[in-house]
């Protein structure tokens, strides 16, 4: 275990971590201090948006209550359960297209089918997830769900009007990898634990790093602070990559040249070069705030494609909606 150097208390026991007066030899260190039968319930609002110089649309949204409880406590870890509660509906703008909708429907009625779902994983002493135990039969369990969820959006009228618009339903659900959509409802789970283990020292940095043949020129801000009233304690970090027009163009293209149709590759060569005249940004924000015992109470993840005025991003916004810590 890491000597903490930030006071912490843990329920029914005096902490024995060392304190410091000398705030340039402080560190912040993310460790559990859990107990059995801690229980933190997390409300998650997620957000997307598609930009175009000053209009805003709104092209995904959904939210979700999960549970999260420990276990077991030992030396070496925790075991843990996460369980999904409730999935509210959240409904797209007008502007937002017919493929968006689609999209945030299938989401929400996948969503709603896996309300009582446990997932079971463990933890390292410091809070970083190691291992879950029954994410084989979760997986299994999602591959039926969204053959069901299929079955039922053939009879609705929506389909149809895609079928309509030249869009083949079909097609598009045979794409879907039922493995990713797991792993998809998993992202908020490893997002409360990424930080856990981490050790930096209080204040902020900035390095740039220059592009070479393995990455892209990219500049991270990191900061780490301490509430000296409470104990609670915040880790930042904002990572912005530049992805060169040349490159982003010979990506697109090479997408483009699949349709094996000269006039749509003439037309994409044309409308680039007059359209796109600034390299790509690649933003990742992710804020992480902590009680004194370790727990998550705050996350926000924003992750922004841009180039120039348009572009895409994505919000994930998770916060207790309840808790209670064991004695």
């Amino acid at each position: 275990m890491l000597a903490m150097t930030i006071s912490i208390t843990m329920h029914g026991e005096t902490s024995s971590a060392p304190e410091t007066t000398d705030s340039q030899d402080s560190t912040i260190n993310v460790i559990a201090w859990f107990n059995k039968h801690d229980t933190v319930t997390y409300r998650v609002n997620e957000s997307a948006w598609r930009l175009n110089g000053t209009d805003t649309v709104l092209t995904a949204s959904y939210s979700m209550i999960a549970r999260i409880n420990v276990v077991d406590s030992t030396s070496n870890g925790y075991k843990m359960d996460y369980t999904f509660l409730d999935f509210p509906t959240d409904t797209l703008p007008d502007s937002a297209s017919a493929i968006e909708k689609f999209q945030n429907q299938i989401t929400a009625r996948l969503a709603r089918k896996i309300v009582g779902t446990t997932v079971h994983f463990e933890t390292d002493e410091y809070g970083r997830i190691t291992k879950y135990n029954n994410l084989g039969q979760i997986k299994k369990q999602a591959r039926l769900l969204f053959k069901e969820a299929m079955n039922e959006f053939a009879k609705i009228p929506e389909i149809q009007g895609l079928k309509e618009m030249g869009v083949d339903v079909k097609k598009y659900t045979k794409n879907v990898d039922t493995d990713k959509l797991v792993d998809g409802y998993l992202e908020e789970l490893n997002m409360l634990f990424m930080y856990h283990g981490l050790s930096m020292q209080p204040g902020e940095n900035t390095e740039h790093e220059d592009a070479t043949d393995n990455q892209y020129e990219n500049t991270t801000f990191t900061s780490a602070t301490v509430d000296a009233d409470d104990g609670t304690y915040s880790i930042v970090q904002d990572v912005t990559s530049i992805l060169p027009r040349s490159e982003l163009k010979e990506m697109v293209g090479g997408i483009v040249e699949s349709f094996s149709n000269d006039s749509i590759t003439d037309s994409f060569n044309e409308n680039f070069d007059a359209q796109v005249n600034v390299d790509c940004t690649y933003e990742d924000y992710l804020k992480i705030d902590y009680m004194v015992n370790g727990w998550p109470y705050s996350v926000v993840r924003q992750k922004a494609t841009m180039i120039g005025n348009r572009g895409k991003v994505k919000q994930t916004v998770i916060s207790i909606d309840s808790c209670s810590f064991a004695q």
